[in-house]
């Protein structure tokens, strides 16, 4: 399913929760993996401290730092069997090296652990999180502390009405993503369409449903998934993945992700970043194939 695996490693961080998951793939699936420690800190950025000499030759041993660790955890992989590439790299911001070397080296997956903040349990995102979200060229799965049971439930969050003007083919994109990765992981996919009446629309809320449910039936029945495995739920996005979580008792959810514009940034983004804090399961945010890359005709 995959090629090429790329894991974000926090090199402060007792415990890989990212390299946990991937490895589980890795059980089931053969890919190189390319563990990759971008990072800065502050006091060794241009300007804080040190003039320009002192400061490439600290964060060169920085890195060097970062690498060793790297390369500490990628030895007993590789006595296993697998094909490691480690990466050490100076980013500021951190995002934009993870971007950049998950097009360096083409990778089919980005795994990116993100961590809950204070004592109300919610996730918070980070501004590089948000634009790791925004900027990736790769499916992001982004992950959590929660592990992964040994039989996972996949839930796939479609949108066949397209209310939200995504993209036609990034719905079969969604259920194709799912259903290998329940068939790899010897799970099931649990597909959930949400939907709210518009107030106002001149569509009552009868015929609403009624048109939602035949867009959505027509989207299952293109891909032969049963009727078991349907969930429609007219209620906000955020709140029916969570019903469908819930019910499920899902490990991972997978949805879509575009960027367009900054205005497609607000008012997708602040649904996707709804569904990455509140849920406990890892998202999988997929975009489609032929997404405009965002940055273009932006400055460098």
């Amino acid at each position: 399913m995959f090629k090429k695996v790329m894991v974000v490693i926090d090199a402060d961080a007792d415990h890989q929760v990212s390299l946990d998951k991937a490895l589980k793939l890795a059980k089931q699936d053969d890919f190189e993996l390319i563990l990759l420690s971008c990072d800065h800190t502050q006091y060794l950025l241009e300007g804080y401290y040190f003039d320009g000499p002192e400061i490439k030759k600290l964060r060169s041993e920085y890195l060097a730092e970062r690498k060793a660790l790297l390369e500490k955890i990628a030895e007993p992989l590789r006595e296993n069997g697998l094909v490691v590439t480690t990466v050490a790299e100076w980013s500021y911001p951190n995002f934009e090296g993870i971007v950049a070397r998950a097009k360096f080296f083409d990778v089919d997956l980005i795994i990116h652990h993100v961590i809950r903040h204070g004592a109300i349990s919610r996730l918070l995102l980070t501004h590089d999180d948000w634009q790791l979200l925004r900027f990736t060229p790769a499916p992001l799965l982004i992950v959590k502390d929660k592990p992964w049971k040994d039989q996972m439930a996949i839930v796939a969050a479609v949108d066949p009405f397209h209310a939200r003007h995504k993209p036609s083919g990034l719905d079969h994109k969604i259920l194709n993503v799912s259903q290998r990765l329940a068939k790899l992981l010897d799970g099931n996919v649990l597909a959930v369409h949400a939907y709210r009446s518009e107030i106002f629309s001149g569509t009552y809320p009868l015929e609403a449903r009624a048109q939602h449910q035949a867009a959505f039936k027509a989207l299952m029945d293109d891909v032969g998934l049963p009727e078991e495995q349907r969930l429609l739920v007219e209620e906000a996005p955020v709140f029916a993945l969570r019903q469908a979580e819930e019910l499920a008792d899902a490990n991972v959810v997978v949805m879509g992700g575009i960027s367009r514009s900054m205005v497609a940034d607000l008012l997708i983004g602040s649904t996707t970043e709804q569904v990455v804090d509140y849920l406990s399961s890892d998202v999988l945010v997929l975009k489609p194939d032929d997404v405009d890359d965002p940055r273009k005709g932006e400055p460098s």
